[in-house]
């Protein structure tokens, strides 16, 4: 009770002195297993850094896997009001006289006149056939408005729209296409077939007729006439997309875009080196390298690592250009193991085969876009990935110093626990003592 507030009163010794360095020497071995915990989470959170650095990579390797993302290519037209011009990468080079005779509609029908928008429709049904897709039927049940037979169409899968109109006396059901055009050889009135048929007596029937007819796009380009149904032609220059505006003559023309191809290829190697640098830095050493605290002995890196350099520097087979290696193409490897672009070289490889630097990482399997991801999958997936086994091992090793820090802990607490009740039980004692002393000495001098 009382007897751990005496430490020290009556012996002169620094008891709580004591309990704290020998508690001190204690906490020495807690701060060495912090240090350890300390030093694994700098390891986690480096390899946490180079994984996340390998899926940016991946993700952006994983659309760099066809020709419209490597490449760029610019289209031109002399009359934009006419038509305009976009590409794709896997566009070719060419240049075209095109004339637009006729842009492409869409077939319109009309219901005959309603007193308001909420007036009664008979009871029945209304088929309708899109050009060849089947016939879609909406049920219209009794006592449904105007309104609520548009909202049916709408709710049906039939590819049109529904809208009302109202000419400020009365209200039309309208139904439109939702696309341009007819069936090509086909009927322009087939673009919609619409078909009626009540069962009901009370409420008006639609009377639904044609007011506007399909029509498909007609253009002329090189002599060759063309018919789509739509103004958005996208199927007849291979990577080309025409957008018809109104009828006219212009001249087309598609061309390489050398400068947005090369910040393609740009962004690639920023891509790469930013992956690449955490591995290198981790794997550099120098006189200040801590291992307790990097990567600097990880196999597991290294391996990585050289995978990486491999992958870049290997030729690709299977291209179907002129190039079988980056460094064909002006983009080779520093000393420090970063990529790096002659924009010489690469100008002169643009110039003589663009497509073929596109199949350097499209090529199947061996492309470089391909081939980098199967270098990193190993490392970063996420269920039984290398890093992912990596972490788990540290946090383990982590757990068990947890464990270990709350075990001195409380050996620490006991030992205190015990020294303070034992210094206390002395101070006691000795002042026993004294008091015993103190009465012998007074029966001595009475004597």
């Amino acid at each position: 009770m009382a007897a751990a507030s005496v430490s020290g009163i009556v012996s002169g010794m620094d008891s709580k002195g004591i309990i704290n360095a020998l508690k001190g020497v204690k906490e020495i071995q807690i701060n060495q297993l912090k240090s350890q915990k300390s030093n694994i989470n700098s390891q986690i959170s480096k390899v946490g850094t180079i994984k996340s650095a390998m899926n940016e990579l991946a993700e952006f390797l994983e659309d760099f896997q066809t020709d419209d993302e490597v490449l760029e290519f610019s289209g031109t037209s002399t009359d934009e009001d006419v038509l305009t011009v976009s590409t794709g990468g896997n566009a070719k080079p060419g240049s075209y006289n095109i004339g637009v005779a006729q842009l492409a509609t869409l077939e319109k029908n009309r219901s005959q006149a309603f007193p308001t928008a909420v007036g009664e429709v008979r009871e029945g049904t209304i088929t309708l056939t899109v050009k060849d897709e089947d016939p879609v039927e909406v049920e219209i049940t009794e006592g449904m408005t105007l309104t609520q037979v548009a909202d049916a169409i709408n709710a049906s899968s039939a590819e049109v729209f529904a809208s009302l109109l109202h000419d400020g006396v009365q209200s039309y059901l309208q139904i439109s296409a939702k696309e341009t055009g007819h069936v090509i050889g086909g009927d322009p009135n087939d673009a919609i077939v619409i078909s009626e048929n009540y069962t009901g007596s009370e409420g008006a029937e639609l009377n639904l007729t044609q007011i506007t007819t399909a029509s498909n796009a007609m253009l002329n380009i090189d002599g060759l006439d063309v018919q789509q149904t739509t103004n958005n032609v996208s199927e007849v220059l291979e990577g080309v997309t025409l957008e018809l505006k109104e009828p006219g003559t212009v001249f087309v023309k598609v061309a390489p875009d050398k400068e947005k191809t090369k910040e393609n290829l740009q962004a690639f190697v920023d891509k790469y080196n930013a992956a690449f640098e955490p591995i290198a830095k981790e794997l550099k050493v120098t006189e200040d390298t801590n291992y307790s605290r990097s990567l600097a002995g990880d196999a597991s890196i290294k391996r990585l690592k050289l995978a990486l350099q491999t992958a870049i520097s290997k030729q690709v087979t299977g291209t179907t250009g002129t190039w079988n290696a980056l460094s064909d193409i002006g983009i080779e490897t520093d000393p420090t193991g970063k990529l790096t672009i002659d924009s010489d070289d690469l100008d002169a490889a643009l110039d003589k085969d663009i497509a073929g630097i596109a199949s350097l990482f499209t090529v199947d399997t061996e492309g470089l876009s391909d081939r980098l991801i199967s270098v990193m999958d190993p490392y970063t997936e996420d269920l039984e990935g290398i890093f992912k086994a990596k972490v788990d091992s540290f946090n383990d090793r982590i757990e068990l110093l947890d464990d270990e820090i709350a075990d001195q802990r409380f050996r620490i607490d006991k030992m205190v626990l015990r020294l303070t009740k034992q210094f206390a039980n002395m101070e006691m004692a000795i002042q026993g003592f004294n008091q015993q002393g103190g009465a012998l000495a007074g029966l001595a001098s009475l004597d």
